[in-house]
């Protein structure tokens, strides 16, 4: 979802979350994160949370450096925790709809698509001028075809 998608993350979480030390530690984790440094990266990010733990941005970034290290990796342990970071990032804020496209997204990328289905839906009825949200609609379709 590209260098759109990392900005909107970045400010979000600068945003999202008061505090200067908390902010502190999200642009750690950022600059980790650009480094491909996952590790150091969640580090920071569960330091931030810390501070903060009703920063909804915070567990989103969280949930994106689990899906890289995943990514990296393959170790289910890490599908687990990016999962539960993008839903505690819904439940801390129910109109996050990045987290929810994230959390969509990686229900998609494990062959769940009518769970994905139901994450997109939710995140473009929030914000239904989503710039894929023809991609979007695709991969609801997909997943209602499913279920």
């Amino acid at each position: 979802m590209g260098r759109l998608w990392l900005a909107l993350l970045l400010l979000a979480a600068l945003a999202g979350c008061g505090g200067e030390s908390a902010e502190k530690y999200l642009e750690q984790g950022i600059k980790e994160f650009q480094n491909q440094n996952y590790d150091g990266a969640i580090a920071s990010y569960e330091k931030a949370i810390k501070l903060e733990p009703r920063a909804a941005a915070a567990y989103n970034l969280l949930g994106m450096a689990y899906r890289f290290k995943y990514n990296q990796l393959g170790k289910p342990e890490l599908r687990e925790k990016e999962i539960a970071a993008f839903q505690k990032a819904t439940e801390i804020d129910p109109k996050f709809w990045m987290a929810m496209i994230n959390l969509g997204a990686t229900y998609y990328a494990m062959g769940e698509k009518a769970q994905a289905a139901s994450w997109f839906k939710k995140a473009l009825e929030i914000n239904p001028n989503h710039p894929e949200k023809p991609q979007l609609e695709k991969m609801i379709a997909e997943g209602e075809k499913r279920s």
